[in-house]
């Protein structure tokens, strides 16, 4: 598993989720569960991509069920680069894929899913800072 959250600090609200890259060309990354079991309302939420992967690798991060491709979250965000980059929250053009305006829905069983749009992301270290609020 190359995709996981983050040990290293106390999590309330928020979640920071350490991705590293791998050799998948295309298809799925990694996946988180919903940690909190219940439906929660992502409101804000940026990527820092610490190590540029050495191919032009682009992901799709998004909410969905287990292994499924989504890009509610990044679409097509080339991950050859550094950088930190808003995602969702301050009112990004981004939002237009989300369900529900100012945020994201994330179901109680559903996933944070990352895939892979083409080539391979060998050497990619991120971290997806995800803060959201409890609606059960």
């Amino acid at each position: 598993m190359t995709v996981a959250i983050s040990t290293d600090a106390a999590q309330t609200g928020w979640l920071k989720i350490h991705i590293l890259g791998n050799a998948t060309a295309a298809g799925l990354v990694g996946q988180v569960l919903n940690p909190e079991g219940v439906e929660l309302q992502i409101t804000d939420a940026f990527i820092n991509l610490v190590t540029a992967s050495t191919a032009a690798s682009t992901y799709n991060i998004g909410v969905a069920a287990s292994g499924v491709d989504a890009s509610d979250l990044v679409s097509a965000l080339a991950m050859n680069t550094t950088g930190v980059f808003a995602v969702i929250g301050k009112d990004l053009a981004s939002e237009g894929a989300a369900t529900t305006p100012k945020g994201l829905k994330w179901a109680a069983t559903s996933y944070i899913t990352v895939t892979s749009a083409a080539q391979a992301s060998t050497g990619l270290v991120a971290d997806l800072y995800v803060r959201y609020i409890r609606l059960a």
